[in-house]
């Protein structure tokens, strides 16, 4: 052989070689790619999980649990609140969440959860609505947290597919099914004909007012929360508990408030380290255990150093309403006369009437500005403030 067809040759074989390794090499790749892309991919599907909803005053209430999961809804007032817990501990405290109570029907049938079992991460999807079609917001949990994703938003090719008449509907029959590749998530519906399948794109909308506006909500939700939860101890305990706060005992009533034929109790404590006084209504079960407690600390107000008034007169019980008498001030005596009463339907307890009473020597000259809900409208017990309530009422005189 010619040495020129020899390095021709040899050169055919080196060609050959590298080319073999170079498509082995890039095999090899789409194979460990493959692989990443299958270990980074994370699949969603819907899960069965438990509901229960209820209305507690102003209130509506939806607590969500699937296995140790538990998302505890609060909506009041157009601003909706909430809680995420993990085996009965709180992961996120009160927060406000883009979802409006209004969106969905009695049974809340639109919000739907998706879970994936192998790595214990869920997603929460929440009905919304653009300007023109219905949407999705959705939410991430895990163990140890809980926050937005973002929006899911029908994509415009598949705007037609479904009917915007029928989608509630189909919606609540069809499935959902959410990937996650990489740091992309891939969100399908199929209604139940299997025949229509639906994409969407994502988008975000993260419109949530200032922590300063959503804190008077938090502050009146974990007050509602903290009456309504049912501590199984009994009055001793209670009493003791308050002891060691360093409360002072300074008023007592015994009475039926909640018309169930036992005496629960009023108590008026002193707060000698903050100045101020807290009440507490405690109904009680038929053994004297607590059944369900209620605080403020707005009602009473100490009389102001260069003031004549002398502070709480007492607490009067009338056919189950109950009136705290605060003595405002002397010569002339002006009495404020507030008056709640037990809810119960709601369980709750309401302020009824709101009086102020002047009396003179001259009882010709005396008068009375009495005020009721047609006035200040619905007011609970926990929520009650003395300066509001004043603000409110000032101008709507009733002699």
């Amino acid at each position: 052989m010619k040495l020129m067809e020899k390095t021709r040759l040899f050169k055919f074989i080196m060609v050959f070689v590298i080319s073999i390794t170079l498509l082995s090499c890039k095999n090899d790749d789409k194979k460990e790619n493959l692989k990443t892309e299958i270990i980074n991919s994370q699949d969603y599907k819907e899960v069965i999980f438990t509901k229960s909803y209820k209305t507690t005053g102003d209130i509506r209430e939806l607590n969500i649990q699937y296995n140790n999961f538990l998302l505890k809804f609060r909506f009041i007032e157009d601003i909706t609140l909430l809680q995420f817990v993990v085996d009965g501990e709180n992961v996120s405290d009160w927060k406000q969440i883009l979802f409006n109570f209004e969106y969905l029907p009695d049974n809340y049938d639109g919000i739907r959860l998706l879970f994936d079992e192998k790595k214990s991460k869920g997603i929460l999807l929440l009905p919304g609505y653009t300007e023109q079609y219905p949407n999705l917001i959705a939410y991430e949990f895990d163990e140890d947290h809980f926050s937005y994703l973002n929006n899911f938003n029908i994509k415009d090719e598949d705007l037609n597919k479904i009917s915007f008449e029928n989608l509630n509907k189909e919606w609540k029959k069809g499935s959902f099914k959410l990937t996650k590749k990489s740091d992309k998530y891939i969100l399908t519906f199929c209604d139940v004909s299997k025949k229509n399948i639906l994409n969407f794109e994502s988008s975000v909308f993260n419109d949530l007012l200032p922590e300063t506006e959503i804190k008077k909500y938090i502050d009146k939700v974990t007050k509602s929360e903290k009456a309504k939860s049912n501590r199984n101890y009994s009055l001793s305990e209670f009493l003791e508990d308050i002891k060691k706060k360093g409360l002072e005992r300074f008023f007592e009533k015994k009475c039926d408030l909640n018309q169930d034929n036992r005496e629960d109790e009023i108590y008026v404590f002193w707060d000698s380290k903050e100045e101020k006084f807290l009440v507490y209504i405690v109904l009680l079960n038929e053994d004297s255990s607590v059944q369900k407690t209620f605080e403020n600390e707005n009602i009473l107000t100490p009389p102001a150093p260069n003031s004549t008034g002398t502070g709480l007169n007492g607490i009067k019980w009338n056919n189950y309403d109950f009136t705290f008498v605060d003595n405002i001030s002397e010569g002339p005596t002006q009495t404020r006369f507030i008056t709640f009463q037990y809810d119960k339907i709601n369980k709750q307890i309401k302020l009824q009437k709101y009086s102020i009473v002047t009396t003179y020597a001259d009882e010709s000259k005396n008068w009375e500005n009495t005020f009721t809900t047609n006035n200040f409208g619905e007011v609970q017990f926990i929520d009650y403030d003395s300066k509001t309530i004043d603000d409110l009422c000032n101008n709507k005189n009733s002699r």
